[in-house]
């Protein structure tokens, strides 16, 4: 069974990256993710990109997990970072996740360009380091939606904006 993993969003596409959603794929180069905040999770998300710690990417190398990559990655913090009150030291280094797997053969899968597929496996892996912002939900299930959200997509409905 695979559950979508919605990681905590820390920050986003940093400068001078070579991003065009109209391209495929649309990231050409490193990832470049510029934390703007950090709540302590291993594990973080923007635009449908995955970066893990240090510590969970040895961890994935060394488990027989299949349907990733481990990349490089370019790590920034925006100026404010450092004045804000951290729940734990901040991880020297951080790798993107590259997922590269299809269902139901492989642990780390990518759906829809932007969801994040885990097998239990793989949900258990990640789970045993800190995961505490991100959502989980059986992939077979509408992903998790916020009640700010639910009022959004629904006033969008309203106007008739297909969004």
């Amino acid at each position: 069974m695979h559950h979508r993993f919605e990681a905590e969003v820390a920050g986003g596409l940093g400068e001078g990256i070579d991003f065009d959603p109209r391209r495929e794929p649309a990231l050409a180069g490193p990832l470049h993710y510029e934390f703007a905040g950090w709540l302590g999770d291993d594990i973080v998300t923007t635009s449908g990109y995955w970066l893990v710690s240090g510590p969970l990417a040895d961890a994935l190398r060394a488990s027989d997990l299949t349907g990733f990559e481990l990349e490089d990655a370019v790590v920034t913090k925006e100026q404010q970072f450092d004045m804000l009150p951290l729940a734990r030291p901040f991880p020297e280094r951080w790798e993107r996740l590259v997922p590269t797997g299809s269902r139901p053969a492989d642990d780390v899968v990518l759906e829809d360009r932007v969801d994040l597929l885990l097998s239990d496996r793989a949900l258990s892996l990640i789970q045993s380091f800190e995961t505490g912002e991100a959502f989980t939900t059986p992939a077979d299930e509408a992903p998790f939606e916020s009640e700010l959200m639910s009022r959004f997509v629904a006033q969008q409905h309203a106007k008739g904006n297909d969004i």
